[in-house]
């Protein structure tokens, strides 16, 4: 089958949450031999030099650099129409004239788009054949934003979310198939009929590399107790949660374990964040190679989210390293763990110190916990069985394609 794969970030490296998704199912439809052509944008210039990884597995590739400020005025623009910003922000001629060009010179089974932005460039003739992975309903995260910002920002968050929901039940309506992480996220596009939700909209989970994430043998190497928070540290629901974390869970920790650490693992902190490495007990590393000597130094990883929309990797990554976790409840609302087995869920900054202390203390508990995290992933997060639904859904809206495309022979022997 010949299929074009359009993301709104390059899939590769798979060192980050939306690029972790895309670079799995991208690997998945190749690995079932499908010829994969790519169109991506890049908001980060040196990921550009990934093209020529990505080259050897695709049919071809095409890599659209994203400029920030360009992006934010063309944003900016939809402001005095009814389309929602980040559509905007996504809009690029030259990426409409590689499409266009991708159509003329190959005839396409079927389209896989990742991430509601990169829907406006699918053609109309395709939508019987497009599927689209929109993630999250990223409406309701502009909503959670509304709600934890004030003034003008406020206001075109909120504006952002309306218009952005209002696409998003567009996109269901319109194509083929249309993804997202978890029930969760699928009852949140509410507003659709019910014949629609059931013909077109599925949920299919994260996963999490369990040969690439494993426990380790040996004990941590560090004295004092140890807490990793990871991700990336210019993405405002992490920032939000770590500073959550310092500012009002953290105290109560130290002065119970003072010798406790927390480590904010991940690349770009912004200003505020590298603000809080200045603080006693607190390291902020910026950007590693690899996060998991960092899991694998864990007394405790947490995952104090306020704001958290599908599945968090960071979850996953550290269960799949065999680590005690104590999260959020919203950053775990996606995933089917009992709290007290899996993970330790906590809503209140007295909560959730409580647990890290419980843990740090009770070595059987933190071993107990690791274990039952790890055999969780292993039965609910493992790649292979979730991307295979995803690849026979793509496969299913290519052969309704080719078959439509197939003269009528009874019609034909009839005439």
């Amino acid at each position: 089958m010949k299929l074009l794969f359009l993301a709104h970030r390059i899939p590769y490296p798979p060192n980050k949450g939306d690029k972790i998704r895309s670079y799995y199912e991208l690997r998945a439809f190749i690995e079932r031999g499908h010829e994969v052509h790519l169109l991506a944008f890049a908001d980060d210039l040196d990921d550009l030099n990934f093209q020529v990884d990505l080259a050897r597995w695709c049919a071809s590739v095409e890599i659209v650099p994203l400029r920030p400020l360009r992006a934010k005025l063309r944003a900016a623009a939809n402001l005095f129409g009814s389309r929602p910003l980040s559509l905007g922000y996504f809009a690029s001629r030259r990426m409409r004239r590689l499409v266009k060009r991708a159509m003329a010179e190959n005839n396409f089974d079927a389209v896989f788009v990742y991430s509601s932005t990169l829907a406006q460039y699918v053609p109309r003739h395709l939508a019987s054949r497009t599927v689209v992975d929109l993630v999250d309903v990223d409406s309701e995260k502009w909503r959670d934003y509304a709600g934890r910002t004030t003034g003008l920002k406020s206001r075109l968050y909120a504006l952002e979310s309306k218009r952005l929901r209002s696409y998003e039940h567009a996109i269901v309506s319109r194509f083929a198939n249309t993804v997202v992480t978890t029930a969760r996220e699928a009852a949140l596009l509410d507003e659709l009929d019910e014949f629609t939700r059931r013909a077109r909209l599925r949920a299919i989970t994260n996963g999490v590399d369990l040969d690439y994430f494993q426990p380790e043998d040996r004990r941590p190497e560090t004295i004092s107790p140890r807490l990793v928070f990871t991700g990336a540290m210019d993405y405002y629901a992490n920032v939000e949660a770590v500073r959550y974390f310092v500012e009002e869970i953290f105290p109560l920790v130290r002065a119970r374990e003072p010798r406790a650490e927390f480590f904010i693992v991940g690349s770009n902190p912004t200003a505020e964040v590298k603000r809080l490495g200045k603080l006693s007990g607190v390291t902020v590393t910026g950007f590693v190679l690899d996060v998991r000597p960092y899991l694998a130094s864990a007394t405790v990883c947490v995952a104090p989210l306020r704001i958290a929309r599908g599945v968090q990797n960071k979850v996953l990554e550290a269960m799949a390293t065999g680590k005690a976790v104590v999260a959020s409840p919203e950053a775990v609302a996606g995933l089917r763990l009992v709290d007290g087995e899996q993970a330790m869920v906590a809503g209140t900054p007295q909560a959730f110190a409580g647990a890290v202390i419980e843990i740090i203390r009770d070595e059987t508990l933190r071993e107990s916990l690791g274990r039952q995290a790890r055999r969780f992933v292993e039965f609910e997060h493992d790649w292979e069985p979730l991307l295979q639904k995803l690849a026979e859904m793509i496969e299913a809206a290519g052969a309704r394609a080719i078959q439509s495309a197939r003269p009528n022979l009874r019609a034909i022997a009839k005439r």
